[in-house]
């Protein structure tokens, strides 16, 4: 302990307390492994990475400490990142996300990059929480076989959907034919296009349509071990490390549906460039810039700028 709070000591010295205190308390017993790498091989790399990460990027506080540092679990996942997973989880923990939830983000991976990569990752997880002694919190807090309540009635469900108006009678025909609780969740979730979407799937394979769905829908969305908040927030930063553009602006557009600000899911945009680079986020922002522009909101991310970083401090050393 005494070796790491002096190694700890010396790197603030060397780049600066803001950025070594933020990236120790984030880490724990993590750091500063997390920082040596590029300490001992290019310190001009690591004060501006350092600078630009946990003395920026991670400080901002848009985001509340929990939904950054989970979307940040979900991106390692869909990156298959697996030898840097374990320190993301502890630094999720450690932000007071439950290992219930840790879980929830790899599982709710599955359906977007598949089952090999989402079982890898539980594997990790698995290891994770043994290590630390919280196995108990995901097996004794297991849901339901059935899963959690839900809407009791077609008319409580009817209450939740918004449905535009030129969408209305074709959702009347697949409420019919596939039944209102395996549409239902995608209607509250996704009112502008999951019309489009299921009927999209019905023309070309009614079978497939109905299980997917039923698994989608009616199963993973509705499971409620995360708000719909989060867990959209967290597929908008895999959909950004996946490089998944078409899927994006669905996504962006439901985070805003399910109680994201537009500023929030600005952040993560922003925040995603830390582990998957800049050029997409380019396109990311315009996204969500066409989206906000067609609900008049764009005024809520133009307007609530954060000021400019102070950059005048001079260089520690």
């Amino acid at each position: 302990m005494a070796q790491d709070q002096n190694r700890k000591e010396a790197l603030a010295k060397k780049y600066g307390a803001a950025s070594i205190e933020d990236a120790a308390r984030r880490h724990g017993s993590d750091f500063p492994a997390i920082v040596d790498w590029a300490d001992e091989i290019d310190p001009h790399y690591a004060k501006i990475w350092l600078d630009f990460t946990y003395g920026g990027m991670f400080k901002r506080g848009i985001l509340d400490e929990r939904t950054r540092t989970l979307v940040v679990v979900g991106q390692f996942v869909a990156l298959d990142e697996l030898s840097q997973l374990p320190v993301y989880i502890r630094s999720a923990l450690a932000a007071g996300a439950t290992p219930r939830e840790v879980l929830e983000v790899v599982l709710q991976l599955g359906v977007y990059v598949g089952y090999p990569r989402m079982v890898r990752a539980t594997r990790v997880v698995k290891q994770v929480m043994t290590e630390l002694g919280r196995m108990d919190e995901i097996t004794d807090k297991q849901l339901p076989i059935a899963g959690p309540p839900r809407e009791s009635s077609l008319e409580e469900a009817r209450a939740t959907w918004q449905t535009p108006a030129d969408q209305v009678p074709r959702r009347e025909e697949l409420l019919k034919k596939y039944g209102w609780r395996s549409l239902s969740p995608g209607l509250r979730l996704q009112p502008t296009h999951h019309v489009q979407s299921a009927n999209r799937l019905d023309r070309v394979d009614q079978h497939f349509n109905k299980l997917w769905l039923d698994f989608i829908y009616a199963g993973m969305y509705s499971r409620g071990v995360l708000d719909d908040r989060t867990r959209i927030l967290c597929i908008v930063g895999e959909l950004y490390v996946m490089g998944e553009f078409h899927q994006a602006e669905h996504h962006i557009r439901n985070a805003l549906t399910g109680g994201a600000t537009p500023r929030e899911v600005l952040e993560v945009i922003l925040h995603s460039t830390i582990y998957a680079g800049m050029p997409r986020f380019v396109r990311f922002i315009g996204i969500l810039e066409r989206a906000l522009e067609e609900q008049g909101r764009l005024h809520e991310i133009t307007e609530t700028q954060p000021p400019l970083p102070d950059t005048d401090t001079p260089t520690p050393g």
